[in-house]
């Protein structure tokens, strides 16, 4: 089941309801991310983009702009002008936090640095998203999401052994960074706000390759206790060559064309395995052996497989307690039933009148879910709306403002 969204619903800029305000200055995927997280969950956001007709970049990606610019609303403004600066400056007093994703030294030559806008509003939650991070000797350089999967270590490790990295195939450097960041936005809240807080806001600042060497799990420990780094371990190979990596990272090929991957990780479920396919029930198949060498049985595991159907395993391995799972296609998302009741594709209208498909919200909220309020907005479309509602400007002062190339 897909969940087709309620139709738009905007809460009024003016009400004072107890809504986290978000100013969203940045451009393309990790910093404007982090506001969107928030925006799933109620949070008031204001999107920020260039008055040139193109706004954010991620606009001229059409399939981008639904699901990336999603519960927020669009202004129009030229940070770089002082009427723009001086608007932001104003939307700064409104805001709890503020995200930007700019090269480091940007936005300080706009007068939009963190001491600036903390000294004016003391109690803002700054994050600021870069390639590098602020400090240290490569902060000065540009990145984006190949650059913090390749400098973090995860484009090392993705691929085949005998072959070279192979480049992730989703921007994760750039969506688990913003997640992140709106961890560390939202923990600065909570430290500004609990009881005993401190009342004051806070700079998160973190570089793309930093959650992606967080994500690493034990990569430097092992190398610190053995002197080992970890390698690409790969798939199952579509030839008749072994194997090079442990059974979780096989892709299995079953008889009716589908991929599988099945994990036997535990002794247990090894010795459950065994009970299902008796040609790996033998003495150089034990657990002690497989502590060693758990690539041996996987000729014979695969031919086994390969042999049946994918509902067939799947029966199979659920009576065993064997953790497995479909290597899932965008399409075989769309159509498992798993998916649907988990509602975990909605369905919304864009800007454009088409109607799209996107991810639902995450993480689940039980008792309070997020929701997809709208699909990412018409560039400028809130421009009345904040500039007249929430600043206060006259229909004199925005027309101007619009003929000076400013919003």
């Amino acid at each position: 089941m897909i969940v087709k969204q309620e139709p738009r619903v905007r809460p009024d800029l003016t009400d004072g309801a107890p809504r986290l305000k978000v100013l969203d200055i940045g451009m393309m995927i990790a910093g404007p991310f982090c506001s969107t997280l928030m925006a799933d969950f109620g949070a008031d956001v204001i999107k920020v983009e260039r008055p040139d007709g193109h706004g954010d970049r991620m606009r001229e990606q059409d399939i981008y702009w639904p699901v990336e610019g999603r519960n927020k609303r669009s202004i129009t403004l030229d940070m770089r002008t002082a009427e723009g600066r001086d608007l932001i400056l104003r939307l700064v007093d409104w805001a709890d936090i503020l995200v930007e994703n700019f090269k480091p030294g940007t936005v300080a030559r706009w007068g939009l640095d963190y001491e600036t806008l903390s000294q004016r509003n003391p109690r803002l939650v700054y994050v600021s998203v870069s390639g590098f991070g602020q400090t240290g000797p490569n902060s000065a350089r540009p990145g984006y999401d190949h650059v913090g999967a390749a400098f973090g270590g995860l484009w090392y490790q993705t691929g085949f052994p005998d072959r070279p990295p192979a480049l992730p195939g989703l921007p994760i450097a750039d969506y688990v960074t913003g997640t992140f960041a709106a961890l560390g936005a939202l923990e600065a809240i909570r430290r500004r706000d609990c009881a005993g807080g401190t009342g004051k806001g806070e700079w998160v600042e973190l570089g793309l390759y930093e959650p992606i060497m967080r994500i690493s799990g034990s990569n430097f420990v092992k190398y610190s206790l053995t002197g080992e780094v970890n390698e690409r371990v790969g798939s199952m190979p579509i030839d008749d060559q072994p194997p090079r990596g442990l059974p979780q990272g096989v892709a299995y090929h079953t008889a009716d064309g589908k991929l599988m991957n099945m994990m036997p990780v535990q002794p247990a479920q090894w010795d459950r395995l065994k009970q299902i396919i008796p040609q790996i029930d033998r003495p150089e198949y034990s657990n002690e052996v497989l502590q060693k060498n758990m690539r041996a049985p996987d000729p014979i595991i695969r031919k086994w497989m390969a042999e049946r159907s994918y509902d067939e395993l799947a029966a199979i391995f659920t009576e065993a307690d064997l953790s497995f799972s479909p290597i899932n296609s965008t399409l075989n998302l769309l159509e498992d039933p798993h998916v649907a009741a988990r509602g975990n594709i909605v369905e919304a209208e864009d800007c454009k009148g088409r109607t799209v498909q996107m991810q639902g919200v995450v993480p689940r909220l039980v008792n309070n879910p997020g929701q997809v309020r709208w699909a990412g907005e018409a560039l400028g479309a809130s421009n009345q709306e904040v500039y007249g509602g929430l600043l206060g400007l006259d229909e004199a002062e925005i027309a101007e403002l619009k003929a000076g190339g400013v919003i």
